[in-house]
C-alpha cells in the first residue's frame, strides 16, 4: 500500500512543516520545519538526496508562500541519511550555513565510510554469534545514490547554545545522544515547543544501535529521555509522524517500553548463557529483511550491554565469542 505524504502546512508562531518523502518504505517521509527569523528562514532537517525529495521541498516552500532564497541556516538533528542526506546539496544551492552538534564533525568520517561500517559490523557479528550467512546478507548493500557523502558542518553547537531567531527569540540546543551520538533537539524559547528529531516520536521508539566506539548508547538514550521529562516538555514537533501534544509524557512511555524490553532480555539470559544473536531471534519477529535484521541485532546488543554495565547480567568470552548470563 502506497503511503500518502501529508501536505505542507503552517503551524503558527512563524513555524511551517514540509513533509519530505523518503526513498524507502519506513519511514515514508521526514518532517522538515521552516522557522521564520529576523534575517530570513531556518530549516530543520532536509531528507535524503533524491529528486523526489528535493522537488517536494521546493514545492512546499512555494505552497507556503516562502522563498528558498531566504534560507540562511540548515540545522540538522543528527547524522542519519533521512535527516542530513541533502545537506551538502542545499549548502551548495542556497549558500546557507550547515549547523550540527560539535560531535557530528568528528563522526562525519564514520557516516561517509560505508565499508568501514560494514567491517565494524562484521566484527560485532562474529563476536556476538550471528551466523556468517546472515552477516553476508546484512552487509551486501552498496551505498545508494540518495545517500551521498557529506561535508562537515561549517558551524557547530553544543548543549545549551542558543541560535538567535530575532526579536528576543532563540532555539536552545539540547544534546540528546542515544539514537545517534550527535543527536540534538531544539527548544523554542518563545513558545516552549520542542523540535525533537528522532529522539521522541509519536508511535515508535527510535532504534538505539550499538557501535564499537560507543560504551552504552541505550544508557545515553534513557538519560536523554529523563532530561526531557525533567524539562516538562509540552508541545513537540517530531521528525516523523504526527505532532505530540505532551512530549514529556511520550518520553515516559518510551522509557517504560525500554524497561519492559530490558526485563524480557534478563529473563532470556537467566536460563543459560546465550549470545546476542540468540536473544535477537527471541526478541524480534521472524522474517525481517536484512537491514531490519541488522538493526534489531545492534539494538539487542545495546540492551544487553546496558544490562551488563548496570550489573544485571554478566558476560563471558570463549574463543572470541561473547555470551551473556545471569
Amino acid at each position: 500500500m502506497k503511503t500518502t505524504v501529508p501536505p505542507p502546512r503552517s503551524l503558527g508562531d512563524g513555524i511551517h512543516m514540509i513533509p519530505v518523502p523518503l526513498p524507502f518504505r519506513a519511514p515514508p517521509w521526514v518532517n522538515t520545519y521552516v522557522v521564520e527569523t529576523g534575517e530570513g528562514l531556518l530549516l530543520i532537517d532536509c531528507g535524503t538526496d533524491w529528486a523526489t525529495g528535493r522537488e517536494a521541498l521546493t514545492n512546499g516552500f512555494v505552497e507556503l508562500g516562502l522563498s528558498e532564497d531566504n534560507v540562511h541556516t540548515l540545522l540538522v538533528s543528527h547524522l542519519h541519511p533521512d535527516h542530513v542526506g541533502m545537506a551538502s546539496r542545499l549548502m551548495s544551492e542556497w549558500g546557507c550555513r550547515f549547523v550540527m552538534h560539535q560531535r557530528a564533525s568528528k563522526l562525519v568520517d564514520y557516516y561517509n565510510d560505508t565499508q568501514g561500517y560494514y567491517e565494524r559490523f562484521r566484527q560485532l557479528a562474529a563476536t556476538h554469534g550471528m551466523p556468517d550467512s546472515v552477516t553476508a546478507e546484512t552487509t551486501s548493500y552498496e551505498r545508494p545514490d540518495y545517500i551521498p557523502t557529506i561535508d562537515r558542518p561549517d558551524h557547530t553547537v553544543t548543549d545549551g547554545d542558543l541560535i538567535d531567531l530575532g526579536g528576543g527569540r532563540s532555539l536552545e540546543i539540547v544534546h540528546t545522544p542515544g539514537h545517534e551520538p550527535a543527536h540534538i533537539c531544539a527548544r523554542d524559547t518563545l513558545t516552549g515547543i520542542l523540535f525533537s528529531g528522532d529522539h521522541v516520536l509519536p508511535r515508535i521508539s527510535p532504534v538505539v544501535m550499538y557501535e564499537t566506539y560507543l560504551e552504552d548508547p541505550l544508557g545515553d538514550y534513557l538519560d536523554s529521555l529523563q532530561r526531557l521529562i525533567a524539562m516538562e516538555i509540552d508541545l513537540t514537533y517530531p521528525a516523523h509522524g504526527s505532532i505530540i501534544a505532551q512530549g514529556d509524557e511520550r518520553a515516559r512511555q518510551i522509557v517504560l517500553h525500554h524497561d519492559r524490553r530490558l526485563l524480557d532480555m534478563v529473563e532470556l539470559v537467566t536460563a543459560d548463557e546465550t549470545t546476542a544473536w540468540a536473544v535477537t531471534l527471541k526478541s524480534f519477529r521472524p522474517n525481517l529483511d536484512p537491514i531490519s535484521t541488522r538493526m534489531a541485532f545492534l539494538e539487542t546488543i545495546s540492551h544487553l550491554e546496558h544490562l551488563r554495565l548496570t550489573g544485571r547480567i554478566r558476560d563471558e568470552n570463549h574463543d572470541g565469542q561473547t555470551s551473556y548470563l545471569a
